[in-house]
């Protein structure tokens, strides 16, 4: 998995809205984008979607939350 400011900066990334489509396909771009790898990306998805139910969030407030944590 990828080191806290790698998921930072990727998570981030994905948050930049491009003409309103969905999380996880913004979430695979960004990943491609920096570098990433697809275990990565189930990584990350699988920890936002996780974050989300318990905080019963939707993912992008998941991942803003994740985002902002060290």
């Amino acid at each position: 998995m990828a080191s806290a400011s790698v998921r930072t900066k990727i998570l981030k990334e994905a948050l930049r809205t491009r003409h309103q489509e969905p999380f996880e396909k913004a979430l695979g771009r960004a990943v491609r984008k920096l570098g990433g790898s697809f275990a990565e990306y189930v990584a990350l998805i699988a920890e936002v979607r996780d974050y989300g139910r318990v905080h019963k969030v939707d993912l992008r407030d998941a991942a803003r939350s994740l985002a902002d944590q060290p």
